[in-house]
């Protein structure tokens, strides 16, 4: 099922299980909804907020989500943009408890995984928690084959996509003040990780080179 697959429900039930009071929820690349609907369902307490890229996809969100009081209407973002440009503006910003990507970073152009970790670091409150999710090459090594398959099909259909290393994501999250907590393995080659928002000021000058040297390379995070 969604939730056992995507091991995003455990990190949420350890951060916010015994809450009774609302936990505020952000998705981005939502998709047909289907993540909002099962998430949601089984946290009650969670107030989510779906965003996708392709217009066409928002009536499938509201569809999978129409019964479900906790979902809030799908908004039309593109990742890529800063949150400034944005169409509309998500209704708590820099408050969001959690923010939830899936299967987004290794199908879309680099520049959506800075936008990401960008934008997220200011949607996100302190402490608040990014759970991403997908395959990752890892020490700049995809394996199994099928991973490695799965990657070269990916190129074939667009250079600009493929799987991302996961140290190059915990470089460029960290400049933004989120670092990488937990990377846990999940059926069919992918893994969740888990990134967590750090106080105001936590980026040090060293995590800023880190950055630099990452934009000066012209560096994807691809092999």
């Amino acid at each position: 099922t969604i939730l056992s697959n995507h091991g995003i429900s455990s990190g949420i039930n350890a951060e916010y299980g015994g809450r009774t009071d609302k936990f505020k929820v952000f998705e981005v690349a939502a998709g047909t909804g289907q993540h909002a609907k099962a998430f949601s369902g089984h946290f009650s307490c969670a107030s989510w907020e779906p965003s996708e890229y392709d217009p066409s996809l928002l009536n499938d969100i509201k569809l999978h989500c129409k019964n479900l009081k906790n979902v809030k209407s799908p908004l039309l973002v593109d990742i890529s943009k800063n949150l400034d440009d944005w169409l509309y503006l998500p209704q708590h910003v820099g408050k969001y408890d959690v923010g939830i990507c899936v299967n987004m970073i290794h199908i879309s152009p680099i520049e959506c995984t800075y936008g990401l970790f960008k934008n997220m670091a200011k949607l996100l409150a302190t402490g608040g928690l990014l759970f991403t999710y997908g395959p990752y090459a890892v020490d700049g090594v995809i394996s199994p084959q099928s991973n490695v398959d799965f990657h070269n099909s990916l190129k074939s259909r667009n250079p600009e996509w493929g799987l991302r290393d996961i140290n190059f994501l915990k470089e460029v999250s960290a400049a933004e003040g989120l670092k990488l907590e937990m990377v846990i393995d999940m059926p069919s080659n992918n893994k969740t990780l888990v990134f967590r928002q750090l106080p105001p000021g936590s980026s040090s000058d060293q995590i800023a080179k880190r950055l630099s040297y990452v934009n000066n390379n012209n560096l994807n995070g691809q092999c």
